[in-house]
């Protein structure tokens, strides 16, 4: 199996080194923060784990967050200690008010004196790319965090025209670094993968010790499976992870199957569990703050996508040290190693899903075996004091700094 350890390139030892006139200056730019799953999970945690004696973030949104995230995420407080936030009020590409506001963003950059820009999403990356070529900004980073499953003709040729101005573009994925390659023909030379970050504490922090006996861990009466993924688009595919659900309690009538996440899409869920009488059996548990609380509780973790870069669920249920049961698209396949952590079944195949949950429940050695081994592949490589140390060598490298 080919990771995204293995083909990384190799980037040189530069703790300590600093540019001669003092702290880098990232901006940031993203569309909005309208969750705190995802792409977005990691570029606050990106920008909380910087070394704030060497580099100095600013976070740009064109638009404010939504209501829930500033009644969550610590109304941002705690990730706004860690660089500037400033809202750039750009609604629409298509208005007059957007292009005097990209020449206020072309002062702020010259101002602020930003030495690299790094975008994520489209109409952030087209802002970004003009405002920073006008500013005269040393480097324009290009985030690409999925599989492209937007893409759409006259999108591509959108991106490929700003993608020229672009000086280097991060991936999270192995995957995603092969497709963006070959749709945006970006050439690989141009590309770099960083993989995702944890808090490794934090899930190490919400676990109770697993017991040897037959049965649910910790007391609890029946067995648990859960699926933490928004379901705001079909892409995340949580009616397949229902329909197993109706499979394995026809095997294993004593389990709870909780669905974390939130979307327009959840009327025609819960109608699904009615039509295959299984309501009683699954709980949405909406949109989680403390999900490293609630995954103690769970004895498996699944993620049913069609469509998936790097995967945070994945990560959130190892370090949690709970066995994966995950379709085998993306970044899924350098995430689960099969038998070791996990297992890898077709998309869209809900009894292969079935079977293999069935088989972990049926088995409390193996479910402990396999959390015992994704504890120690997070441990290893997707700690957050590992990964930043990774961004900090790239952006020493496109600067120069660290030749």
């Amino acid at each position: 199996m080919q990771t995204i350890h293995d083909d990384v390139k190799h980037r040189p030892d530069t703790t300590g080194v600093s540019p001669a006139g003092g702290k880098i200056r990232i901006a940031f730019i993203i569309d909005t923060i309208n969750s705190i799953g995802g792409t977005e999970k990691q570029l606050l945690g990106l920008i909380k784990h910087l070394d704030k004696e060497r580099f100095e973030a600013y976070l740009l949104c064109l638009k404010p967050p939504n209501a829930y995230v500033h009644l969550d995420i610590g109304s941002m407080d705690d990730y706004r200690s860690h660089c500037s936030y400033h809202e750039l009020d750009i609604q629409s590409l298509a208005s007059l008010k957007c292009i005097g506001r990209i020449f206020r963003l072309v002062r702020f950059l010259r101002e602020k004196r930003i030495d690299i820009i790094q975008t994520y999403f489209i109409d952030a990356q087209l802002i970004g790319v003009i405002a920073g070529r006008l500013a005269g900004t040393k480097r324009i980073v290009c985030c690409r965090r999925d599989l492209g499953f937007w893409h759409e003709p006259h999108l591509l040729f959108l991106v490929r025209s700003m993608n020229i101005f672009a000086d280097g573009f991060l991936v999270n994925s192995l995957a995603i670094r092969d497709q963006i390659s070959r749709d945006e023909r970006i050439d690989p030379r141009k590309i770099s993968a960083i993989r995702n970050g944890i808090e490794l504490s934090a899930g190490n922090e919400s676990l109770s010790p697993r017991s040897t006996t037959e049965g649910p861990e910790d007391g609890r009466s029946c067995f648990s499976v859960g699926i933490s993924a928004n379901f705001t688009r079909q892409v995340k595919r949580v009616d397949v992870f229902i329909r197993a659900a109706a499979l394995v309690l026809k095997d294993i009538p004593d389990v709870r199957f909780c669905i974390a996440g939130e979307g327009n899409l959840r009327e025609e869920l819960t109608g699904l569990c009615r039509e295959l009488g299984i309501s009683e059996n699954v709980v949405f548990l909406g949109a989680l703050t403390n999900v490293h609380d609630v995954l103690k509780g769970w004895d498996i973790g699944v993620l049913s996508s069609d469509s998936e870069g790097m995967s945070n669920s994945i990560l959130e249920y190892m370090a949690s040290g709970i066995p994966v049961v995950a379709t085998a698209v993306g970044g899924n396949r350098e995430l689960i190693e099969e038998g070791v952590n996990g297992f890898l079944v077709p998309r869209g195949d809900h009894v292969s899903m079935a079977a293999r949950i069935c088989r972990l429940l049926k088995d409390q050695d193996l479910r402990k075996r396999m959390g015992d081994q994704g504890k120690r592949i997070i441990s290893e490589r997707y700690d957050w004091e590992i990964v930043k140390r990774e961004y900090e060598s790239f952006y020493l490298d496109i600067l120069g700094y660290g030749r």
